[in-house]
């Protein structure tokens, strides 16, 4: 009786499997083919995709669905519900299958098992369970369809889009490449020099400069590393203070030429040209001097060594009161061994001063750089005599050079003529207007006014934390004003000595 009762549901619990398994399928291929579309749609908008993981998209997802439905299953209670309901038996499957799960059934129960296999004998399981194509599946087919295509279809090599950096500005290459270019010589002087600090210096600059070569580096962001060349270029000069130590051996210069076997290298010393100073300095032997001039020479060296041990120059103060005491008639020795430690010193501070230079006109080139046109913006090319009546993306990168207008012409017709006399005799008075002499005049009095306020500049540049942009629009108006065979090169100070103790 229990085998005809399961017999008779069997059937119709199979065919409901089926139809699970279908709608678990479809269900899982619709999900499947929405991944497909989404990655296909990528693909064409030029993103590399996977077809491994579109091919386990398309198939992975609709075999764990049937995995899932074959897992969930259909049991005997629910064929035996759906007999019933499509019989109308009123529960009689379903009460059978409870009568059968008792260890004890009564008569009663066996009637009623004996009742519902009678009717279970005529059940139909196609009536009950018919297969039919789930609706899902039509969704799922043309989803997969759309996947497919999309995947497969040819995408021009051309039209592929990928995320890269733009390329480098030439403009920006440009100004970097001359900035590598500049720093060759500064490199050799490190070397020449041994200087650890110039020489890390002149890599970090070159590194920054190289950078300014790389894709994606865009107007503002080169900007920002000339700022950062130029601040570490700021830092190294403040090991420098060429001005301070110019000053000191220009007056023991000074002080040399109070004899005459000294004057040559007191004069080189006291124009500046350090490099013949110290050669000189190293020719000098005990000179034979008369007890006026060696006085003389000892009283002002003395003097000056005095002043540079005051400003802090403890070596040069040294050196100095040395060579005073091997003036006044001391050991010839010590006479020698001060002039070669003052050549030493010397040649010492000429190679720093040549570094500074360097490092000023690098700073200055810096300043013109970022001023320089790297994308044609912002930057005034010239003057124009004409307004311009076409439209420009340029706005504001030039100037009008007629800002007064023409010039008024005037109604009159004047002549010039020249009216000389006959003098008699007399008192007479004579006035000159124009002559070579107050030409010359002129002139001196405005190259001793530029001297005077070029260096009260570079005092209050020196001390002032001007901006940079600003320091270079000093000098260059300096640089315009500056008379004919004017020296518009002066040194910047730093407020560490070399040379110091």
């Amino acid at each position: 009786m229990r085998r005809r009762i399961y017999g008779s549901l069997e059937p119709v619990r199979c065919r409901q499997l089926c139809l699970l398994l279908m709608r678990s399928a479809s269900w899982g291929l619709i999900v499947g083919s929405i991944g497909g579309v989404y990655l296909g749609v990528m693909r064409l908008m030029g993103r590399p995709i996977s077809p491994a993981f579109a091919l386990a998209l398309l198939v992975g997802v609709p075999l764990l669905a049937l995995i899932v439905g074959a897992l969930r299953g259909r049991s005997y209670q629910s064929a035996a519900s759906a007999i019933d309901a499509h019989y109308r038996l009123k529960d009689r499957a379903r009460t059978a299958l409870d009568f059968l799960a008792r260890a004890e059934p009564t008569v009663f129960h066996d009637l009623q098992i004996e009742d519902a296999e009678g009717h279970l004998a005529n059940v139909k399981a196609s009536d009950v369970a018919p297969i039919r194509v789930p609706r899902t599946l039509a969704y799922a087919a043309s989803l997969l369809a759309l996947a497919l295509a999309l995947l497969v279809w040819p995408v021009a090599p051309g039209r592929s889009v990928r995320a890269a950096p733009a390329p480098p500005i030439p403009s920006i290459v440009a100004e970097a490449e001359k900035a590598v270019e500049r720093l060759k010589e500064l490199d050799e002087l490190g070397k020449s020099e041994r200087d650890p600090e110039l020489e890390k210096l002149v890599k970090d600059l070159i590194e920054k400069a190289e950078e300014m070569k790389q894709p994606g580096v865009d107007l503002k962001e080169a900007l920002a590393k000339l700022s950062e060349m130029q601040a570490k270029i700021v830092a190294q000069q403040a090991r420098y203070n060429v001005g301070l130590v110019d000053a000191q051996l220009q007056s023991l210069g000074a002080a040399m030429q109070a004899a005459e076997a000294t004057d040559a290298a007191g004069q080189a010393l006291q124009d500046g040209k350090f490099e013949q100073a110290a050669k000189e300095l190293e020719k000098l032997e005990t000179p034979p001097l008369d007890k006026k001039e060696a006085k003389t020479l000892e009283e002002k060296l003395k003097q000056i060594a005095k002043q540079m041990g005051d400003v802090g120059l403890g070596q040069m103060s040294g050196a100095a009161t040395e060579m005073a005491e091997g003036a006044k008639g001391g050991s010839q020795s010590k006479f020698k061994k001060a002039t070669r430690a003052l050549a030493d010193l010397t040649k010492e501070h000429a190679g720093r001063r040549r570094i500074k230079t360097i490092l000023d006109g690098e700073l200055e080139a810096l300043d013109e750089s970022k001023a320089a046109d790297f994308n044609n913006q912002f930057v005034i090319r010239g003057k124009k005599p004409e307004k311009s009546t076409s439209p420009s993306t340029d706005w504001g990168a030039n100037t009008s050079g007629n800002v007064l207008g023409d010039k008024t012409k005037l109604q009159a017709n004047r002549k010039v003529e020249e009216i000389t006399g006959n003098p008699g005799e007399g008192p007479s008075e004579m006035e000159t207007t124009h002559s070579p002499e107050g030409r010359q005049k002129s002139g001196r009095a405005y190259k001793e006014s530029y001297q005077k306020y070029k260096k009260m500049s570079e005092d209050v540049l020196d001390t002032e934390p001007i901006p940079l942009g600003h320091r270079q629009t000093i000098r260059k108006y300096f640089e315009l004003i500056r008379p004919a065979g004017g020296d518009s090169a002066t040194s910047r100070d730093a407020p560490v000595v070399p040379g110091s103790k």
